[in-house]
């Protein structure tokens, strides 16, 4: 009967080399995870002091705090800068509002009708790019209020459609508890053809944009009967200002808004009304977006003597011919977000005036 013990020899043997194995690799992957948590930690505490103990460091800190700042999510600002730094971003985005009152430097009335009363301009940055809309005729511009159904408000292209305008932008804010606001209720003042819809916001650091019936742009801090007796026909809330008869509002730093998704509306001497639309948060082609800042150089560059934000971030919307243009950040099937309002222009001033009368 053959023998079973070098059988048994090269079993034990096996059994080792298995557990031998088991062991290289469960040390194996202690020192990998070891290391890579050290990795993580090094880098960390590097990323750390690098961030706040060097200038390109500081700058970029103080970028992604504002980004995040002028956001919903605001208090997670407070992991990326100091007690101080915070401080100093709120007043930068806070910053005092000035009346335009009923400027004498600007004359509506201006185009000669000769021309496309429209001009669409591609404009692109560093880290965006959009466009520029002129509206050579400030009388086809209105505030259109948005059919609200419960607290859903509209597209801007159904709004389009709806009334026949041929373009526009978005225009107010909107309330947004939790992230799961759905355009319905404005925030601040909505003013539509001399009758107070929705109350303005108690703040001010908040400016009202309206239109007189000339089509002359107001800005500023105002009443409702101050509104009325100025002839304002409609008019928003929101900020901040970027221009002030001619003198441009940020003059430090980038305007403490980060970079991001921009509209804005301004005017030229000329009664043209500039709106700007950048595109931002890596859609469309674009980087971030673009600071405060550089919309309102945007502005000077096309001549605006005022000129004041609007709603930006994922309600950003250019609407030109039956279609959106830009490239929303959002993330609605539709591609563009409900809104309250928007500024949309009409193809005449007969059409623009038939609309508020069918109010």
């Amino acid at each position: 009967m053959p023998s079973r013990v070098p059988s048994a020899n090269v079993a034990i043997q096996t059994q080792a080399a298995r557990r031998e194995r088991r062991r290289r690799r469960r040390l194996f992957w202690l020192v990998g995870t070891l290391s890579a948590l050290a990795f993580c930690v090094l880098g960390f505490v590097g990323m750390a002091v690098l961030s706040f103990l060097t200038p390109w460091g500081r700058q970029l800190r103080l970028l992604l705090a504002e980004t995040v700042i002028s956001t919903r999510h605001s208090r997670w600002a407070h992991w990326l800068v100091t007690p101080h730094e915070y401080a100093q971003l709120w007043k930068q985005i806070n910053a005092p509002v000035f009346n335009t009152g009923l400027s004498g430097m600007v004359r509506p009335g201006g185009w000669s009708g000769r021309g496309p009363v429209i001009e669409v301009h591609f404009v692109r940055g560093s880290t965006y790019n959009g466009y520029v809309m002129l509206v050579h005729d400030p009388r086809l511009i209105r505030l259109v209020e948005a059919h609200v159904h419960g607290s859903e408000g509209e597209y801007i292209t159904d709004m389009a459609r709806r009334v026949g305008a041929v373009a526009g932008t978005n225009a107010s804010g909107f309330e947004d508890p939790n992230g799961n606001g759905w355009g319905g209720i404005p925030v601040g003042l909505e003013y539509v053809d001399g009758v107070l819809v929705h109350p303005a916001k108690n703040d001010p650091a908040w400016t009202t944009v309206g239109f007189t019936s000339s089509g002359l742009l107001v800005m500023g801090h105002y009443t409702v009967p101050a509104l009325q007796a100025m002839g304002v026909r409609d008019a928003m809330q929101f900020r901040p200002e970027l221009v002030v008869n001619g003198k441009p509002m940020i003059t430090v730093g980038d305007g403490g808004w980060g970079l991001g998704p921009r509209t804005a509306i301004g005017q030229a001497r000329d009664g043209t009304v500039i709106f700007i639309v950048l595109n931002g948060r890596f859609h469309g082609g674009a980087g971030m977006g673009a600071s405060q800042r550089q919309v309102m150089d945007l502005m000077l560059q096309y001549g605006a003597v005022n000129a004041c934000a609007m709603d930006g971030g994922s309600s950003s919307v250019l609407y030109y011919h039956g279609k959106i243009i830009n490239a929303p950040s959002t993330i609605d099937p539709h591609g563009e977000r409900h809104l309250p309002d928007a500024w949309l222009v009409f193809p005449t001033e007969a059409a623009a005036n038939a609309y508020h009368a069918g109010m």
